[in-house]
């Protein structure tokens, strides 16, 4: 039955069945009353059905005849004509579609010829073997008795076991695991499974061993994959054949899905290199990316890597992500990495249990710079002015994020690159000293030495600086000038290990 997570209401079901079968609305009402399962269905779903049977060779009318058949997915139909129709079954009705089970599973294939289902001359055994590319010269060795003692369920599971075989060298125990695991393979139709394997094996260069421990390919959809390998074609420059032999369940992705998420990438401005470092991300739903990315923005600390190469882990491990976010910031650690958010388990306990707070290796603290910068500046150029501060790593980025943001409405991005470490400090500190300043505040003071310092005459960049010297005088320049005056917790200890010891208040 259909998952759904919205539903028509009456009077649009109504409507859509009106449209789709042609019949009256006291027609739709009644096949509503004696078949609830399709008040359930939309518009899509029931042109779906509709033209699924349509393209089967029935009428269109053929769901008014067969209501049952509105609980079964319209790929499922599609197939059960396919496995009946190389079965041998003649005259396929809407009523073989819905008794499909009882078919294959229950009755014998002898009591099938008796019945004039299957013809009685037909020899089964050969006519399913013909649909596979590679098969032994005899099909003899397969069946011991008679074989129309047997379901066509069971010989059907014979034929694909033994395929299995040649094409990937199951074992016995795989072969029966694997169908334990993925029941769909017992009834895919032969033809299908062929296509898909040599899809697999020709197209793409899936090794055996690949495909044997990801037995799920086997009943990918060959048309899908074709669509993905011929008409998406690739992910940021990757093409599609080495981005399967990678993450194998993107081959199960459906075509129209990929193409959703793509777009909602374009819309949201996800670049191709964040995309190439998370192609796990095209597994989720397109509502579900879409969700988590207007999420992301109005969570400052995942705002603050929009834009970074792996921001898709965070969309990808969401709930983990917020999980550890909120956790970290109960222990007083606000000094959050992207890795450290969406990484490895042992990386993320390590960072929880260390004393002090601290961004690790500061790449991410210089990605946030360089990309509020306007990318106008080399990365690396970046990181030699910030980290000469001695807590260049001590600081949050959405503290850093916050500053540049606040300066930027009058300073140019060259005026704040050149004053690299103001970023570092409070907003409050540096608001409270830059409208001293403006103020004239300072003039015959014992801050500045200098009496005849005239503000006015002072570029921008020379002005950021002043406030840096400023920020820092009373602290004799030992950089603990970025920590908040509240209670008193920028006094640093002296020990040797003072920069994991404090704390940083914002």
């Amino acid at each position: 039955m259909y998952k759904r997570l919205n539903f028509s209401t009456q009077e649009d079901n109504i409507q859509f069945l009106c449209k789709y079968l042609k019949i009256s609305e006291s027609k739709a009402h009644y096949m509503q009353l004696k078949h609830p399962i399709i008040k359930k269905l939309d518009s899509d779903q029931i042109k779906n059905l509709a033209d699924t049977l349509y393209d089967l060779g029935f009428q269109r009318n053929a769901l008014l005849n067969e209501p049952s058949l509105c609980s079964i997915l319209p790929a499922t139909l599609k197939y059960r004509f396919i496995v009946l129709q190389e079965c041998g079954i003649i005259n396929i009705s809407t009523q073989h579609l819905v008794s499909y089970l009882t078919l294959v599973k229950q009755k014998t294939i002898g009591h099938l010829k008796q019945s004039g289902i299957i013809p009685h001359m037909l020899n089964i055994e050969n006519r399913l073997a013909n649909y596979m590319s590679e098969w032994p010269t005899s099909l003899t060795t397969l069946v011991y008795g008679n074989v129309n003692d047997f379901t066509l369920h069971s010989l059907r599971i014979k034929i694909i076991q033994r395929y299995l075989e040649l094409m990937l060298d199951v074992s016995p125990d795989e072969f029966k695991r694997g169908v334990h695991t993925y029941p769909t393979i017992r009834h895919r139709p032969l033809q299908t499974i062929n296509e898909t394997l040599n899809i697999l094996q020709c197209e793409i260069l899936m090794p055996k061993h690949k495909i044997k421990s990801n037995l799920y390919l086997v009943h990918a959809d060959p048309e899908n994959l074709k669509n993905i390998l011929y008409k998406f074609r690739s992910i940021g420059g990757i093409d599609m054949k080495e981005i399967i032999r990678m993450h194998p369940k993107l081959a199960m992705i459906k075509y129209q899905k990929l193409l959703e998420i793509r777009k909602i990438f374009e819309e949201y401005g996800v670049s191709n290199e964040a995309q190439i470092k998370c192609f796990q991300i095209y597994t989720l739903s397109p509502a579900t990316i879409k969700e988590r990315l207007e999420k992301a923005k109005t969570i400052p600390e995942f705002n603050a890597f929009y834009g970074h190469p792996r921001f898709l882990k965070m969309i990808h491990y969401n709930k983990t992500a917020l999980k550890r976010l909120m956790k970290l910031y109960s222990n007083n650690k606000k000094c959050l990495s992207l890795n450290i958010l969406s990484g490895s388990s042992a990386h993320y306990e390590t960072f929880e249990k260390a004393p002090g707070d601290r961004l690790g290796k500061g790449k991410d603290l210089v990605f946030c710079i360089t990309k509020s910068l306007g990318y106008s500046f080399n990365t690396s150029d970046v990181r030699s002015v910030i980290k000469r501060h001695p807590f260049w790593i001590n600081i949050p980025l959405i503290q850093v994020k916050y500053v540049y943001e606040q300066l930027s409405t009058d300073f140019s991005a060259n005026d704040i690159y050149e004053n690299c470490p103001i970023l570092l400090y409070p907003w409050n500190k540096i608001r409270e000293t830059i409208n001293l300043l403006d103020k004239n505040l300072f003039k015959n003071s014992t801050v500045l030495p200098h009496e005849q310092i005239d503000i006015t005459l002072l570029s921008n960049s020379q002005k950021l600086s002043l406030v840096l010297y400023l920020l820092e005088k009373k602290h004799y320049f030992t950089g603990n000038g970025v920590w908040s005056e509240e209670k008193n917790k920028n006094i640093i200890n002296s020990s040797p290990n003072s920069n994991e010891a404090n704390k940083l208040v914002l």
